[in-house]
């Protein structure tokens, strides 16, 4: 019995001091200047304890010891205290850290936030034009920007494509859009030309309306491209890059029967080969050595085994495509120097094209003037089966 009233009266004493350690805390938050920090985060340390400050920065919490209270708010430091009674007054410093405004370049070359504007644009970052190493910037753009339409013409060592914004509006005219290089109109042409490192960002204007000030010439959409210039300290960049092509597939022919149009007939009511015929459902294949093309002027004619081994032939003719990029960059505080060879092997064989090009872009300013030049040369040399 004496055991059971001592456990009891030293429960009630530990209950009663919990309670005395619980208090609450009013206070207010006001930063350095003393205007009031509305909205403030305040949290008792190391707990889940918190509670957030009205709009004149009025605050109450009850604490559940003797901690300290941590104060948070936006665009403010963080400031820590231990409150000695149950009145805080609590001062909080701005932060020198300001939002970053987005800044879109547009028609000649002016920028603006990109809330300003009332039309449909994109830009592209040199960091995402990059992300896949494509040796031009039609291809590195395909799939990157919503309305931009890229059609590869074919799988060569120029890599052709054709650019379309928004679809097609003419059905006999010019549907491409217009290319504006650091505010130089530009032949579309040249964009296979630049390499893709040297871009700083890509803007696409995709309505008439964006791009107005350009004239007739932009009606369907502009392309701007901004080449990088000097950057707030030296750095040397050095890039190397191999990729490797392969036909992926070819369409399914079937192979019983050769060229001709199965409407000629011999004395026995076969079906004869046709060597100009190019049609795919002549006799069937039956290895005897049959004339193949026209005769020639000499009276000749070739003669070939009437079989289906040329259809293994044209999946051995294609090459693996191999493309090797190698560039070397410098930027300082006012230029930008960059050197690439860009060495591209197509599929076909004997098919090679190599680029070379040297930039050359610097600026200075000087109070409100400013100066910005650029000097950009190509070597372009190729061999291609015509």
């Amino acid at each position: 019995m004496k055991k059971f009233q001592l456990f009891f009266i030293t429960f009630l004493l530990y209950t009663t001091f919990s309670f005395a350690q619980a208090r609450t805390v009013t206070g207010s938050v006001k930063d350095d200047k003393g205007i009031a920090v509305g909205f403030a985060t305040i949290t008792e340390t190391g707990t889940k304890n918190a509670t957030t400050a009205d709009a004149n920065g009025n605050f109450s919490i009850k604490m559940k010891g003797n901690g300290t209270l941590s104060i948070t708010s936006s665009g403010y430091a963080p400031s820590t205290i231990t409150p000695e009674g149950n009145n805080v007054m609590v001062s909080l410093k701005l932060t020198n850290s300001e939002l970053t405004t987005v800044l879109i370049t547009t028609a000649l070359g002016q920028q603006r936030e990109a809330k300003e504007l009332g039309y449909a644009q994109t830009t592209i970052s040199n960091k995402t034009l990059t992300a896949a190493k494509s040796v031009n910037i039609q291809q590195a753009l395909n799939g990157k920007v919503s309305g931009l339409n890229i059609s590869t013409v074919n799988s060569g060592v120029f890599e052709n494509a054709k650019i379309n914004i928004r679809g097609i509006r003419s059905l006999t005219g010019n549907n491409q859009p217009m290319l504006v290089v650091d505010g130089a109109p530009t032949p579309l042409g040249y964009l296979s030309s630049i390499p893709p490192d040297d871009v700083a960002d890509i803007t696409v204007l995709k309505s008439a309306a964006s791009a107005a000030i350009y004239g007739p010439d932009a009606v369907n959409g502009v392309l701007i491209i901004t080449t990088k210039r000097g950057g707030k300290k030296p750095t040397v960049t050095l890039n190397s890059t191999v990729q490797a092509t392969n036909v992926a597939f070819f369409p399914k022919l079937q192979k019983t029967f050769g060229q001709g149009a199965g409407e000629t007939f011999d004395q026995y009511g076969n079906y004869l080969y046709v060597p100009y015929e190019n049609q795919q459902y002549g006799p069937a294949f039956d290895g005897s050595i049959q004339p193949v093309g026209p005769v020639l002027e000499d009276g000749s004619q070739q003669m070939l085994p009437y079989n289906n081994s040329h259809y293994k032939d044209k999946i051995k003719f294609f090459n693996t495509g191999l493309t090797y990029q190698n560039s070397a960059t410098i930027t300082g505080e006012d230029f930008y120097v960059s050197i690439e060879d860009a060495n591209i092997k197509g599929l076909v064989p004997d098919d090679v094209n190599r680029r070379t090009s040297f930039r050359f872009n610097g600026g200075k300013t000087y109070g409100k003037f400013s100066i910005n030049y650029g000097l950009n040369y190509i070597l372009s040399n190729f061999n291609v089966v015509i």
